[in-house]
């Protein structure tokens, strides 16, 4: 072998260390095995001193969109022609010896293919002829994979019902839904095909033939229906596949990894999601069974169906995908997150580091370095994972990169989840304590579930993955679990999960599992697209390489054809993930290397994004009258729903205004009422005299008759020329009085030249005239 440019050969093993003896001089040197395999001219050289292939990840989009059947049978077809051809069988040891009857050097390849033919005919139950091996020997010498060896008769469309009639399929929907909604009675399946034969008689004619009962009852299931459910109470799910089917059994683990279970849950929370709105969040976890340790967790958002722009005929513009929050690449993503250790983040408080806790931080880091870095959490590799049957965990990427792993699979039994009764509590301990103390809690009592969050801060999913990522950190890792109790003595304390996975460790050991960065690609999912001048469209999107030499990046692949047929059809293998749209890598599978190509207009954006966020963005766009196909638009609509993101939700009490519309006018101030509005000044001149009051001309001393000045308040006090005495007693009445009856006041009162009142004059006997003229009744005969 070749390491850091000199050739060794491997003395022994110790354990992780490798004992290296250097060619020619005699020096062992000891190598750990992480740090030897991760070297960059590290390659092992066969007899003849050749640098052996490194075996690489299967591509294991190949056999997406085939059947089961058609893939497990291309797969035994690989096996049978690789022995054909080899003489051993894939996967063998080194220095297996191949069977007579395939061996290369002593028989021919005419007796090889009729000693495969009869094996298969007689162990497989086949009938096929040595003519059929030759021919796919031949297909998969041209193309070494597996889908050359398909079946095309099995990738033909079929059709979604088989030959039953749509209006039959039809009818039955609309009888099932009527129970569903307990419009009808309660009945078994042969009650409703009883009544789908009268419905169909009666609304179509003896023309539409009703299929017999057991295609019927096929039929019932390829719709998503069990028939055995359909007698509950408005065909929900029968009450007998809720509770625990005798014989009970005990889930139990003895090593870290032996079983893991996964599964999806909905977290019961409020976050703030990429489009600035209140969304609900889904958690999906792995946990350890022997060690009950969370080794994996993922935190994603659930938002409600939006349409984009409706067409007169009825069309919609777009569509916006939803379901679970939770998709296939999440669950490849939690399968690569237990693979490796998990980082300390900046928001991590010091107590969550390794070293801190009662993992074996020192044995640890001293074999896998990442450790030195890595929060409390062990790193299990699952030998057995059970899943559900939910399409998170279905997907063909998933379960090859199980078996690339050597990790088995098992897929729990319908409506049964006692299968994975550890899961299903460890999400009801999260929710209880965990979720519960958050303000947006909203518990899973139909009657709390809010459309909005009234005064209440939001955390971001990734504050909101932070915090919980540090919860499993400090308390789920940390606590004592109940079953994770002394065997041999019942008195001693429970354990915690890194208390449990130590003391494994001591038993068992850790050997690290390094993935490289093609590695991790591997898991993402596929699409097969083409490479323009401009570059690789894919989702409405232009993505490019910047690389000008014409022999490295995107240029060789540049309206060129992959070469790969069937569905391919000569397009290029791309990878991408939802979670981050900005990039995809595209696979040179000529050159044997990963081109990574970004989209033309991030720099509009700047801010990462998911496809959620760009389909939000799109629909958007749709509905003001733009198009699906406005990329650079949809950018610019999508940089301005980031920014408006950052703000947080509209506060409670704001009225909303559709997307595009101009914002409400401000509101007119109060008006104020004025009673001398629209009237000019007054000019004194034209005022009529008062009777009996001298008014002095403009011109003369006074200056009008409501003239001021700074020795009294009227023109009588202010001919005299002296200044009021505020200490005298008060004056007698002005003169001007007199006005107000257009003559004298009172008896004996008069005016003279000087506008004073006459001898004889009293203001007081006039009041007492006028109170006792009030004080009498008058004579009208109204009063008793």
């Amino acid at each position: 072998m070749v390491w850091r440019g000199a050739a060794y050969t491997i003395a022994g093993f110790d354990g992780v260390e490798v004992q290296l003896a250097a060619n020619g001089e005699g020096a062992v040197v000891s190598v750990m095995l992480p740090v030897l395999a991760s070297a960059a001219d590290f390659a092992v050289l066969d007899g003849a001193g050749r640098r052996v292939a490194r075996a690489e990840l299967p591509d294991f989009s190949l056999l997406e969109g085939i059947p089961e059947g058609a893939a497990l049978k291309a797969r035994q077809w690989e096996m049978a022609v690789v022995e054909v051809d080899t003489g051993l069988l894939p996967g063998a040891l080194p220095g297996s010896v191949p069977r007579p009857a395939f061996d290369p050097n002593s028989t021919t390849l005419i007796e090889r293919y009729q000693a495969k033919a009869a094996e298969m005919n007689a162990v497989l139950g086949w009938g096929v002829s040595w003519q059929t091996v030759q021919s796919k020997r031949l297909k998969y010498v041209k193309n070494p994979t597996a889908v050359a060896l398909v079946d095309g008769r099995s990738v033909k469309a079929k059709k979604q019902h088989g030959l039953t009639d749509p209006r039959v399929v039809e009818q039955l929907l609309v009888l099932v839904g009527r129970q569903q909604r307990r419009v009808d009675a309660p009945s078994d399946a042969r009650k409703l095909f009883g009544q789908l034969r009268r419905a169909v008689r009666g609304g179509y004619g003896p023309t539409v033939k009703v299929p017999a009962e057991p295609t019927l009852y096929k039929l019932l299931k390829r719709l998503g229906f069990e028939a055995r459910d359909l007698s509950g109470p408005g065909g929900e799910r029968a009450a007998s596949g809720r509770g625990p089917v005798p014989p009970f059994s005990v889930t139990s683990a003895t090593m870290p990894g032996e079983l893991v279970q996964i599964d999806s849950t909905d977290l019961d929370v409020w976050v703030l999601g990429d489009d600035g709105q209140p969304a609900r969040v889904e958690l999906t976890a792995a946990i350890c069974v022997a060690t009950r340790s969370i080794i994996a967790a993922v935190v994603r958002p659930k938002q409600a169906r939006r349409l984009g722009k409706k067409h007169r005929d009825g069309r919609v513009g777009f569509t916006r995908a939803t379901g679970r929050a939770t998709k296939a690449v999440d669950a490849c993503e939690l399968l690569a997150q237990a693979l490796k250790p998990l980082t300390m983040r900046p928001t991590f408080a010091p107590a969550a580091h390794a070293a801190n806790s009662d993992l074996p931080f020192e044995e640890l880091a001293a074999v896998d370095e990442r450790f030195a870095q890595a929060a409390a959490r062990p790193v299990i590799v699952p030998d057995l994972i059970v899943i559900d049957h939910g399409t998170v965990f279905t997907s063909r990427t998933f379960f090859d990169a199980c078996a690339y792993l050597g990790i088995s699979v098992r897929p729990a039994r319908r409506r049964t989840p006692q299968d994975k009764a550890i899961i299903e509590r460890t999400f009801g301990s999260i929710k209880s304590m965990f979720s519960q103390h958050l303000n947006t809690y909203t518990g899973n009592d139909p009657v709390r579930v809010r459309r909005t969050v009234d005064g209440e801060r939001l955390w971001t999913l990734a504050e909101l993955d932070d915090m919980l990522q540090q919860w499993i950190v400090l308390e789920w890792q940390n606590r004592p679990h109940p079953e994770l109790a002394d065997p041999y003595d019942a008195y001693l304390p429970h354990l915690s999960p890194n208390q449990m996975f130590a003391a494994c460790v001591e038993v068992d050991g850790y050997l690290p599992i390094p993935m490289t960065r093609d590695d991790y690609l591997r898991l993402l999912p596929t699409a097969w697209v083409g490479v323009s001048e401009q570059g690789i469209r894919f989702k409405n999107r232009l993505y490019d390489h910047p690389e000008r030499d014409p022999e490295k990046g995107l240029n060789p692949c540049r309206r060129t054809p992959s070469g790969l047929n069937g569905k391919r059809r000569g397009r290029w293998e791309v990878r991408y993930t939802p979670n981050d749209p900005s990039k995809v890598w595209l696979r040179d599978h000529r050159r044997g290397e990963w081109v990574e190509a970004t989209w033309v207009h991030q720099h509009k954006v700047g801010a990462p994004w998911t496809q959620f966020l760009w389909d939000t963005a799109a629909s958007q766009h749709v509905a003001r009258g733009g198009r699906f196909k406005d990329e650079e638009a949809i950018a610019e609509a999508l940089a301005d729903l980031l920014e408006r993101a950052s703000l947080g939700p509209d506060r409670p009490g704001r009225p909303a205004a559709p997307d595009g519309w101009a914002p409400s006018p401000p509101q007119a101030p109060a008006r104020v009422f004025d009673p001398y509005a629209g009237r000019g000044p007054v000019d004194l001149a034209d005022l009529p005299d008062l009777p009996g009051l001298p008014v002095p001309a403009p011109g003369q001393a006074g200056g009008g008759l409501l003239a001021f000045s700074d020795t009294g308040l009227s023109p009588a006090a202010s001919t005299g020329g002296a200044a009021i005495d505020w200490s005298r007693s008060p004056l007698p009445p002005d003169a001007s009085l007199t006005a107000w009856g257009h003559g004298p006041c009172v008896a004996g009162a008069a005016v003279n030249g000087a506008g004073t009142a006459a001898v004889g004059g009293d203001l007081a006997e006039r009041y007492r005239k006028i109170f006792a003229a009030l004080d009498t009744p008058p004579d009208d005969g109204s009063s008793p």
